[in-house]
């Protein structure tokens, strides 16, 4: 990458994943608190002319936009994330990555259940 390129692309990059986050949280409060499960079949409840659903699916694609947002940005800062593993307190960085991952797939493989 030109060495001019990468600071306004973080920048940019940075932006976005803030306002990503302030629109999850924002679509997930909405979602649990405004519109409840079960508001779509009696009472019909809608913000924006949109129910539950559809600002759930709302909801998904913004994570997807957060996701993708926090590899490129990971990607720009590979130097910095690999000089702070190979250091001398790369054991905080490996375990910090293996939390991470124990999160995502430990949530993902919980199982599902009927009611």
């Amino acid at each position: 990458m030109k060495p001019g390129l990468k600071t306004p692309l973080l920048r940019s990059i940075n932006y976005v994943l803030y306002l990503s986050s302030c629109a999850l949280i924002g679509t997930g409060a909405l979602i649990t608190w405004k519109l409840p499960p079960g508001s779509r079949g009696g009472r019909g409840l809608r913000v924006l002319e949109l129910n539950r659903h559809e600002w759930g699916d709302i909801h998904f694609w913004i994570g997807v936009v957060f996701v993708a947002a926090t590899l490129l940005h990971l990607w720009l800062n590979w130097q910095w994330l690999w000089k702070i593993a190979t250091s001398k307190r790369s054991i905080r960085a490996t375990l910090s990555l293996a939390l991470g991952l124990v999160l995502i797939f430990g949530i993902y493989a919980l199982p599902v259940t009927a009611t």
